[in-house]
Order: C-alpha cells, then sequence, then structure tokens
C-alpha cells in the first residue's frame, strides 16, 4: 500500500511543480530572465530629455507623468501634461503579445493602430500612421520603444517618426517619483 501512495505523491508534487513552474515564468523573456515591471510614476526630466525637432513645440515646455500599470502581456500608461495652467489627460493600452491595439494620437487628435512586443528588456511598439496635412494625406511609420533602467529609476521613452523624407527621434526620460 505504501508503494501507490509514495507514487501518487510524487505525481503529485511533479505535477505542481510543472505547473507552477510554467505559471511563474509566463512574464519572462528567453533566457529564462523575468521581464522588467515598468509600473510606477514617473516624471519627466526635461534636462535628461532630448526633444529633437520638436524642441520649441508646447510638448518640450510641459510637465508631463506617467502612471504605469504593468501586468504582461498588458501595459496601461496613463499620461498628464501640464501647461500654463492646462492639463490634459491622455489614457493608452499596449499588449506585448502582439495582438495589437487602437489608442488616441499621443499628441493631436486621431486614433492610431499598433502592434506591441517584447524585444529583449524594452518593450516596443510599431504603428503606420496616415494624417491629412494641407497638401493631402501623407504616411508616417512610428516606433516607440520603452525601456526601463536597470537600477529601476529611470524610463525612456525613444520615438521614432519616419517617412520617405527621413526620421526625426525624441528621446523622454521619466524618473521615478512616488
Amino acid at each position: 500500500m505504501r508503494r501507490p501512495l509514495s507514487a501518487s505523491l510524487l505525481t503529485a508534487l511533479l505535477t505542481f511543480w510543472l505547473c507552477g513552474g510554467a505559471a511563474a515564468r509566463g512574464d519572462r523573456k528567453k533566457g529564462g530572465q523575468p521581464h522588467p515591471d515598468f509600473s510606477g510614476t514617473w516624471r519627466l526630466d526635461k534636462s535628461k530629455s532630448d526633444f529633437g525637432e520638436f524642441s520649441d513645440r508646447p510638448l518640450s515646455k510641459a510637465d508631463a507623468t506617467l502612471v504605469v500599470e504593468h501586468r504582461d502581456p498588458e501595459l496601461k500608461i496613463r499620461r498628464t501634461l501640464s501647461l500654463n495652467g492646462r492639463e490634459e489627460l491622455k489614457e493608452f493600452a499596449y499588449y506585448t503579445d502582439e495582438r495589437g491595439e487602437t489608442n488616441q494620437a499621443t499628441i493631436g487628435v486621431g486614433e492610431v493602430k499598433s502592434k506591441t512586443k517584447w524585444d529583449g528588456d524594452r518593450v516596443v511598439s510599431e504603428a503606420h500612421v496616415t494624417r491629412r496635412g494641407q497638401s493631402g494625406p501623407y504616411e508616417l511609420d512610428v516606433t516607440q520603444k520603452w525601456q526601463v533602467s536597470s537600477d529601476g529609476k529611470s524610463l525612456t521613452n525613444t520615438t521614432t517618426i519616419s517617412n520617405q523624407m527621413g526620421a526625426q527621434q525624441v528621446k523622454l526620460v521619466y524618473r521615478s517619483g512616488q
């Protein structure tokens, strides 16, 4: 009688270990290391940011705060921009399993459809956007890369906007601000 009980116990322990291990690895990247957690409140550090060709635009003068809720594969970002006593709040949702998402434009109006994935320890979101200009519609490719520093104290968002005329890049650095 002891032998079947021991075999049953061993089977139960192995099943528990395998299932528990699979669940624990659900948010891990290749190589077994966990993906970084982007959760927190982040405040824009203008002195460390590079607004590129947008340095004379209101975005570069605004105070920005991000509140990030990250439960992989879902990454929710609530961004508040404050300038001259006015505030703008926008909410975004990204899915790192590449299912795709539709968000409001980060600047201006309209919707942006994108696909998001992990690239090592960075989250990368890519979109193809059609906009209307004075001379008619034009197309842009927009790539956003999000990365948390190794010490967890800064979050960097690098956005590259490109078309047939070239590319422009904006690098925003946020500091942890509980």
